[in-house]
């Protein structure tokens, strides 16, 4: 006699993947009861997301976690309506959230996500934990946990913050697909943090360091400069390609994969500019080549890693003996305050420049110069 096959593969429907359709994860369970296979259907929160790079990864965990389950032992059959999975692990649990983020997330995004939960995961190991129901997790254990981090690591305020943040983004996922109720991080208080100064460099550093750099690394000033006329960040900077500039209608496109705030946006090339681009004869690459591609030349083959631009320019600082707090983006903040009276403190010249969505944005960046004053009440004390 035959056995009978309880349940077939779960599948996404439809294959084509046609975004324009409703999709769900379906297969076939066998009814005792009527002895015959009986579709089921699970949508999930598919349905949220209008883009197939951010649906499909959500369809595929689903149906990895339905197929899981059913060789698990689960019936769906058992209740009128369907329970959510659970799954019970804390290690299996974060494996999925992980794996769910990697799917839209930035490389560096998904290397600082999978360095925080390596750490966590380790220390719920230490304390035989890691078999735990998710559930389980309570605020005494991530209070228990945020403590090592400052007692035994001493983390600062910031990186402190960083790692709450992110624990709690990943329990808030699994509440949200109700692997468990409460968010054990939701309590812990943030540290407070001292907030960095914005250091611009004198007309002698500026001039000093440009002179080191164009003899000693030429790319490096050619990066600088872009910096200091158009304050792009360096993370945007080695994504830009040839075809981004704009050489006819003096614009660079920051395009909206490059973009911190994940929109497309456009900054001026300032007529200070134009000879270094020109000296750059960026019209003789092709248009799909990095502009700081690797070792900061002009190539198809990208960057590797941003930090180690700024590594790169801070030597040179190192070495003319400046403060240490002044490094890469002091270009961007020199650049800003050399702007600032240029246009004659025309500020909303300088919001569209820096990219800001608000005035209010722009006068905060500018208070951390040192370049909003009130002139009004400074000329009214004249006695």
């Amino acid at each position: 006699m035959t056995a009978i096959k309880y349940y077939t593969e779960p599948k996404i429907s439809p294959e084509s993947l046609d975004i324009r359709k409703p999709w769900y994860v379906w297969f076939r369970f066998f009814d005792a009861q009527t002895g015959k296979h009986k579709q089921l259907r699970f949508k999930s929160d598919l349905s949220q997301f209008s883009k197939i790079k951010e649906r499909l990864p959500r369809a595929n965990a689903l149906k990895q976690l339905l197929k899981e389950e059913l060789e698990n032992g689960w019936n769906p059959l058992v209740k009128k309506e369907y329970q959510p999975i659970k799954i019970y692990s804390i290690a299996k649990t974060f494996e999925y959230v992980l794996s769910l983020k990697s799917q839209t997330a930035k490389p560096k995004t998904i290397r600082t996500y999978t360095h925080i939960t390596k750490l966590f995961l380790e220390w719920c190991k230490q304390r035989h934990l890691l078999d735990l129901q998710v559930k389980l997790i309570t605020s005494q254990h991530a209070q228990q946990y945020m403590d090592q981090l400052l007692l035994k690591r001493k983390y600062s305020g910031r990186t402190f913050n960083d790692h709450l943040i992110i624990l709690r983004t990943f329990f808030n996922c699994m509440i949200s697909r109700k692997w468990c109720h409460d968010n054990p991080f939701k309590a812990i208080r943030k540290m407070e943090t001292t907030t960095g100064r914005n250091l611009a460099y004198t007309d002698a550093e500026k001039d000093e360091l440009s002179a080191l750099l164009y003899e000693k690394d030429r790319q490096m000033f050619y990066l600088s400069q872009i910096m200091y006329y158009c304050f792009i960040r360096r993370t945007e900077m080695i994504k830009l390609k040839v075809g981004d500039f704009d050489l006819v209608n003096h614009t660079i496109i920051i395009r909206a994969e490059v973009s911190k705030n994940k929109r497309q946006e456009t900054v001026v090339i300032p007529k200070g500019l134009e000879p270094i681009l020109n000296e750059m004869r960026l019209r003789h690459y092709p248009k799909d080549y990095y502009v700081f591609g690797r070792y900061l030349l002009t190539s198809d083959v990208p960057f590797s890693n941003e930090n180690h631009v700024s590594t790169r320019h801070n030597k040179f600082v190192k070495k003319l003996g400046y403060d240490a707090e002044k490094g890469l983006y002091s270009w961007k903040h020199t650049g800003a305050c050399k702007a600032y009276y240029a246009t004659n403190k025309d500020i909303y010249s300088l919001m569209r420049q820096l990219r800001h969505r608000d005035l209010n944005t722009t006068m905060i960046y500018l208070k951390s110069l040192g370049l909003v004053q009130n002139d009004v009440f400074r000329n009214a004390m004249v006695a």
